[in-house]
């Protein structure tokens, strides 16, 4: 299985590969407040290539994405933390209810 694992990631780098390869124009990479035509003012602007952009792009959506799944993650362990407490005190107080009525007889009055 881990032969399967390391197979399909290395054809995922042989085409990310090819796909940097192909991709090699540059784009223009802009950042400011634009609404034309009472305010244009521009604060950042880069030429890079295309590949760059794109997997700049999807690298910081999968640490977008991996973030939130850790903190639901991390909500969904402390929810079963606190069951997991509340299961066990409800097991000993059933624990202790029933060891009493175990020691008595059906009739209220203890055998002799």
């Amino acid at each position: 299985m881990k032969w399967v694992k390391t197979l399909l990631w290395m054809i995922i780098f042989i085409f990310a590969f090819f796909f940097l390869i192909q991709n090699g124009e540059d784009v223009t990479l802009r950042f400011g407040l634009y609404l034309y035509p009472i305010i244009t003012s521009q604060w950042f602007e880069q030429r890079i290539p295309l590949s760059l952009a794109l997997f700049s792009f999807l690298f910081v959506g999968t640490l977008l994405g991996g973030s939130t799944g850790f903190y639901t993650r991390r909500q969904l362990r402390k929810t079963l933390r606190q069951n997991q407490k509340t299961i066990q005190g409800l097991e000993e107080e059933i624990h202790a209810l029933r060891s009493p009525v175990l020691d008595q007889s059906p009739f209220g009055k203890k055998d002799i």
